[in-house]
């Protein structure tokens, strides 16, 4: 989304990326050709394949990348903006920063303790010794560093000593170009006539790569609990394999959930404005942040270092207990009072937050 805003706000925008791409069928990434190609708002994308080395596994864990160099002198880049600092062609970049000084370079770190780091090897060996070593190297030649929550900034500090002046926060956003408030109502009414949801029902949504993490079993159950007809649940998104048969077991025992499988990222925007609220009793996701922008209130689990996705009033936090998720369910459900009151934070300040608009701007803001 960032290079989308930043190519609207006028700029020669190229994505280099590597061959892994978001697997539609599963919970995961599937690889594809590498080559060139340009999307519809005209932003080039550039995928270029791995190293080829005895083991192969390693230069992709460790993301080594064939001809990045070249590349780069090709582009002759005012800005790069690195989606990631844990790679080993780090380096490379460097390389070129250093022939360069007039190109500015800045990066963001998704890292935190709740998607790595997660076994001896990978947390004491690859992150503290492997990317630390490289990242420090690289350091003085980094304007920024940006931190895409607080559990990422606490991540850097403590694996790679990063220092408090090389950070700041960009948060993830939405597209916020595919909420189209003018025609909610007219969406809300077709995707709820789509699927045989009342105008009066209440409508929780929740979705994303539904892995067991994502405590969709805790979310059904709580569900189940709860006697009203007029409360209707919409997942979208693909169970992976271990849960599968266990959830569409579950989903076909209440006849209050629509469960409509994986959508597109454009898509997602109007089953949100077909809601009323939303909820996650698991991990985190950007689905978070997208659900605020289109002004839904919030019902999420409660992740240290994750508040900041409450922009003044607009979610709920629960801990991992059933017996919460019920009463945050039909508070929302029927307290109209607190409901509007949390709706209002999320039209308004939660929008202005996670706009990629904005954030696009910021991500590029620098002044050498």
């Amino acid at each position: 989304m960032i290079p989308k805003y930043n190519k609207r706000d006028g700029h020669d925008v190229s994505v280099v990326t590597s061959i892994f791409v978001d697997s539609t069928k599963k919970v995961g990434y599937e690889k594809v050709n590498p080559g060139r190609y340009y999307l519809q708002d005209g932003i080039e994308v550039i995928r270029i394949p791995f190293k080829r080395i005895i083991l192969n596994s390693i230069a992709e864990k460790l993301r080594l990348y064939e001809g990045l160099y070249i590349l780069l002198e090709e582009k002759k880049p005012d800005l790069i903006f690195m989606h990631g600092i844990q790679f080993l062609d780090i380096k490379t970049v460097i390389k070129y920063i250093k022939a360069n000084p007039n190109c500015t370079l800045v990066a963001d770190n998704h890292a935190s303790y709740y998607n790595s780091g997660k076994n001896f090897i990978s947390r004491e060996i690859l992150h503290k010794i492997i990317h630390k070593k490289t990242i420090q190297k690289a350091l003085p030649n980094i304007e920024k560093i940006y931190q895409l929550a607080p559990g990422c900034k606490d991540f850097a500090i403590n694996m790679y000593n990063i220092p408090e002046e090389k950070m700041e926060y960009l948060y993830l956003g939405a597209d916020t170009e595919k909420i189209d408030f003018i025609m909610k109502e007219d969406t809300k009414a077709k995707v709820r006539k789509e699927l045989k949801i009342n105008d009066d029902d209440f409508v929780f949504i929740t979705g994303g790569k539904l892995s067991k993490g994502k405590n969709i079993k805790s979310l059904l159950i709580s569900l189940k609990k709860i006697h009203s007809e007029k409360i209707k649940l919409i997942i979208f998104g693909a169970f992976s394999d271990d849960i599968r048969e266990e959830m569409n077991d579950l989903i076909s025992k209440d006849d209050r959930v629509r469960y409509i499988g994986w959508l597109r990222g454009d898509e997602v925007y109007d089953y949100y404005l077909a809601s009323d609220a939303a909820i996650f009793p698991g991990t985190k996701s950007a689905l978070w942040e997208q659900a605020i922008c289109s002004g839904l209130p919030l019902v999420c689990r409660r992740w240290p270092g994750m508040e900041y996705v409450d922009v003044g009033g607009n979610v709920l936090f629960v801990e991992n207990d059933i017996n919460e998720f019920i009463e945050k369910i039909e508070l929302l459900a029927t307290d109209k009072e607190i409901y509007e009151e949390m709706k209002y934070v999320a039209c308004t300040k939660g929008f202005d937050t996670f706009s990629y608009e904005r954030i696009a701007r910021q991500a590029i803001s620098i002044n050498k």
